[in-house]
């Protein structure tokens, strides 16, 4: 019996362990299987996140070499040389082809800084555009009018709701928009050039991407903005160059360093009588005699090849105009960097009045009015050159008084109009009796004296004088009246008789004197006795 128990009980305690060693296998199985399945799940999360991020990624890449390929089409076009709207639509469009729900719009500040003009907006509504074109900048225009009056970023996430947008909510519905965000366009500076908006349907926030991508664009904007400014203000400048080139009253022209030219502004153009092609790249054999020619090479030489500045006076005849004239000319060398010269500028004024006027001047400074002749001052340079040529020479030189005989009467009888004409009749007379070389002067009414700068001996000069004595005393026909005078005429020889200029002009004088004194119409060589008669 109890080895029954004993069986039974043993029986049923196997039967026991049996049962737990089952119940531990299957929480086994059940603790494996749900760690499986974890694992499995996160497994598949991993790979889930893993393509997501690999998605974000090339999703990102794809954005980041879509701006690249935007930013080289716009530097491409700024190379080229595009004009500005090309560019302006070409940003714009890049960020719209990036971001398809996004509708963006470059407004550019008018000349006046105050207004906002149209620059590019392609896909937002005309009747909006037209509206905003013009609008006044300002605190509370809209998110562009506020940004580009207050230089910095607006976002506005609900155009509905926020006070900047109060005045526009019913254009913004009729539009179709719900959020816009502006970043001031600015230059290097600091200068408010424009703004650059994204737009959005609906109510929107951006994240830190999106407002990467407004300031990028705004900078990219800023460079295609910048580009033009310096741009227009290189044609205004070029512009003014050439106004002021073209309408400046000189010749203003420039050179290779062959001599050939490179520039000729519209006086110079006038003055060769030809267009600019027909002077660019020839030098001034076409436009010049071969001795102007050659001179004008000469000291272009001195600018392109020792790098002077020259100022001087030319003159010139044009053989396409035959005209003769005198310029003031300034030349000076145009540099590169490294000092190296690769031109020459030249500006020439037209002086052929002036020193027409000059002459003039001169000579009326240096010349008696009436007759012509030589006045006082201009006769005692001469008499000074010719006395130290002279003493150089160990030669003579005669001095001759000349005073005129019955002159007065004439004037008192028929005035001074006729005596006018009767001293340019003695001028006229005198000079006939003389060589080149000899110079006779008006120094007084009726008072005339002469230089021979060159004689053997007293007697060569007293020949002359007499010549001259026998001329005038020769009748006068002048103004329907015949009128005689004639002369009394004093010589002095250098340096018997004086070996300065006052001395010889003194004696002279003295001579003369005692040629009125013996008769009149008479030569006297100076005598020392004379002076001693004199006094």
């Amino acid at each position: 019996m109890c080895e029954e128990l004993h069986d039974s009980g043993a029986s049923d305690c196997g039967t026991a362990q049996h049962l737990s060693g089952r119940l531990h296998e299957g929480e086994a199985v059940l603790v494996i299987t749900l760690l499986l399945t974890a694992g499995i799940a996160a497994a598949a999360l991993y790979i889930i996140f893993i393509k997501r991020r690999l998605a974000r990624d090339i999703a990102d890449r794809k954005q980041s070499e879509q701006r690249e390929q935007t930013r080289n089409h716009v530097l491409e076009l700024l190379a080229n040389g595009a004009p500005l709207s090309a560019i302006l639509e070409a940003i714009v469009r890049g960020v719209e082809q990036q971001q398809p729900d996004m509708l963006c719009s470059i407004l550019l500040l008018d000349n006046e800084g105050n207004r906002l003009v149209t620059g590019i907006a392609p896909s937002l509504p005309d009747f909006y555009n037209d509206e905003i074109d013009g609008i006044e900048i300002g605190i509370g225009a809209g998110s562009c009018g506020t940004a580009a009056f207050t230089g910095q970023r607006v976002i506005v996430e609900d155009v509905q709701t926020h006070p900047y947008w109060a005045a526009y909510k019913d254009i913004a519905d009729r539009a179709g928009l719900g959020a816009c965000w502006s970043e001031p366009i600015r230059s290097a500076s600091g200068k408010v050039l424009g703004t650059f908006a994204i737009y959005h349907r609906q109510a929107h926030h951006p994240d830190d991407e999106e407002i990467r991508l407004i300031e990028q664009t705004a900078n990219l904007a800023e460079i295609a903005l910048g580009r033009s400014h310096a741009d227009q203000a290189l044609k205004e400048n070029e512009k003014l160059l050439s106004d002021i080139l073209e309408n400046v009253t000189a010749y203003i022209y420039m050179k290779d360093t062959q001599g050939r030219y490179l520039f000729a502004n519209r006086l110079l153009r006038e003055r060769f009588a030809a267009p600019m092609e027909e002077i660019a790249g020839y030098d001034d054999n076409k436009f010049y005699d071969a001795d102007t020619a050659a001179n004008m090479r000469k000291d272009d030489l001195r600018v392109l090849q020792n790098g002077e500045m020259l100022q001087i006076e030319e003159t010139n005849e044009n053989l396409l105009t035959g005209v003769m004239d005198v310029f003031m000319t300034v030349k000076l060398p145009l540099r590169r960097d490294d000092g190296s010269i690769y031109a020459l500028c030249g500006i020439s004024t037209d002086i052929s009045e002036r020193k027409e006027v000059e002459e003039h001047m001169q000579h009326m400074a240096q010349y008696d009015a009436l007759t012509h002749l030589p006045n006082r001052a201009l006769f005692n340079d001469r008499l000074q050159q010719a006395i130290f040529a002279a003493q150089r020479n160990k030669a003579r030189l005669a001095l001759m008084f000349i005073d005129l005989d019955k002159f007065k009467p004439v004037n008192d009888t028929y005035g001074h109009g006729v005596g006018d004409l009767l001293l340019k009749a003695v001028a006229l007379r005198i000079q006939d009796c003389l060589r080149e070389s000899d110079t006779a002067a008006r120094v007084g009414g009726d008072e005339f004296i002469i230089l021979l700068p060159t004689i053997e001996t007293g007697k060569d000069a007293s020949k002359v004088g007499e010549k001259i004595c026998h001329a005038l005393n020769q009748p006068f026909e002048l103004a329907g009246h015949t009128l005689k005078i004639g002369s009394s005429i004093g010589v002095a020889v250098y340096p018997e008789h004086g070996s300065e200029d006052k001395l010889l002009v003194k004696n002279a004088d003295i001579a003369m004197y005692h040629a009125k004194k013996n008769g009149r119409n008479n030569v006297k060589l100076y005598e020392p006795r004379l002076q001693a008669i004199n006094e």
